[in-house]
């Protein structure tokens, strides 16, 4: 009986995990690149770099202060703006940090900024596409056709009272999409500046309340 309950499992998780959808999106930008896609940025004061790995586009930032004397992230006049809408409160946070010791790390991470899948027109013929054996379709964008332009502001300051900051504004944009079946853990490239989207199907849905009623009404059976 176990070893049925297993295989039932078993089978569901496969279908479940086949019936998502999953979007790759790369993100561009005209900042250089480090080795593992992230993007980096620096002066006299502090050096930055940008991560997009994970999930509904959280942007993950490291921030080295080079002084030796604390820097303040200025949570307030920080933000991202999303196809012209600014997002206030991008970096809002209970943990988020705003002091930065001197000579020292620190990680701030965005609110999720999407968790919905982009539309493709798959009937533009401008637009170049690239099929990626065992993982899907890659649809390639520059940043006039991008469907998603954006720009991460910062604002440091060498006070505590965010008196006198210098802003950091730069420029990203998602430069390529791979629609696929395929799970974050089978694809073969994952960046730094890569994040994923997934949606579940109809049928995915179903199939996995079909495996939840299916272990109550189990769990009854063997509890009699």
């Amino acid at each position: 009986m176990k070893i049925r309950i297993t295989v039932f499992l078993t089978t569901c998780i496969l279908l479940i995990s086949s019936c998502s959808r999953f979007q790759y999106a790369s993100v561009n930008s005209y900042l250089p690149k480090n080795d593992s896609g992230e993007y980096i940025v620096e002066n006299d004061t502090v050096a930055i770099r940008y991560s997009f790995a994970g999930q509904n586009l959280s942007l993950s930032l490291n921030i080295f202060n080079k002084l030796r004397q604390p820097v303040y992230l200025d949570q307030e006049r920080s933000l991202i703006v999303l196809n012209d809408e600014q997002i206030n409160g991008s970096f809002y946070g209970d943990d988020q940090v705003s002091f930065i010791a001197p000579l020292s790390n620190a990680r701030i991470t965005s609110i999720p900024l999407r968790d919905e899948l982009f539309e493709i027109n798959r009937k533009d013929s401008t637009l170049q596409k690239t099929r990626i054996v065992n993982e899907g379709i890659s649809y390639s964008y520059d940043i006039n056709t991008t469907p998603l332009y954006f720009r991460v502001i910062l604002a440091i300051s060498p006070n505590e009272n965010y008196s006198m900051p210098t802003f950091f504004d730069y420029s990203f944009w998602v430069s390529d999409i791979l629609q696929s079946t395929a799970g974050p853990k089978t694809i073969s490239a994952k960046p730094s500046n890569m994040f994923y989207l997934k949606k579940s199907t109809g049928f995915g849905n179903a199939i996995f309340w079909t495996a939840i009623i299916t272990l109550l009404l189990i769990g009854g059976a063997l509890g009699e």
